[in-house]
């Protein structure tokens, strides 16, 4: 049983790597193309807050990179410096999509975003004291931990059994509304940038200490 549940952890952090891996490959080519709308992060996400929110948002700038996120309980839309001043592909993207989470619709998103963030956390204290006391139960008990976060996750972005074409739909309001220019040619980016979510997996939980 313990071989399994290293090996589970072992495929969890290669799906993370590779989640890094392919957010690089995107940031690379995106934040070299401008968006022709000439919209910033923050312009962006005001204006998909002010369609979608029940009540108006705070949008701050916060350093960081992969930090972007909204914080359900203090209502309050955390953008990077290149994301909140960004006038190109993927600042837009970023922002679009962070800004998507204040649709009250989406409130079981950020609660489960906030979770799986404990369950890392939590996992990392389990591994640090099973290291400390050389006890190996501690330790898968951790490595449980972080897969149960991965997992759930995954479950948060629906990667399984949602079609394409669902995907696409949500993303409507950003071709609707010229906020991504121009969208067919990047509307691929659009659903690839959830990676992002599985990508700051394992340090999510600084953004609630920030």
């Amino acid at each position: 049983m313990s071989i399994f549940i290293e090996i589970l952890f072992i495929f969890s952090i290669l799906i993370i790597i590779l989640a890094h891996i392919g957010i690089r490959i995107i940031y690379n080519e995106l934040k070299e193309t401008p968006n022709k709308s000439k919209l910033s992060g923050f312009e962006i996400a005001r204006f998909v807050s002010d369609k979608v929110a029940k009540e108006e948002p705070h949008i701050i700038k916060k350093k960081g990179h992969l930090l972007d996120h909204y914080n359900y309980e203090r209502n309050v839309i955390k953008l990077s410096e290149e994301v909140f001043d960004g006038t190109d592909i993927y600042a837009g993207i970023v922002a679009f999509t962070v800004a998507l989470e204040t649709d009250p619709k989406r409130t079981r998103a950020s609660v489960g975003h906030k979770m799986s963030a404990f369950l890392c956390c939590t996992s990392y204290i389990m591994i640090t004291i099973g290291a400390f006391l050389n006890d190996a139960k501690f330790i898968h008990f951790g490595f449980v931990l972080f897969i149960s976060a991965l997992v759930l996750e995954l479950l948060i972005l629906n990667l399984f059994g949602k079609t394409k074409k669902e995907m696409e739909e949500t993303y409507k309001l950003a071709k609707e509304e010229k906020l991504i220019v121009p969208y067919e040619e990047n509307k691929e980016y659009l659903i690839l940038i959830i990676l992002i979510s599985i990508a700051n997996l394992p340090y999510r939980f600084i953004n609630y200490f920030r």
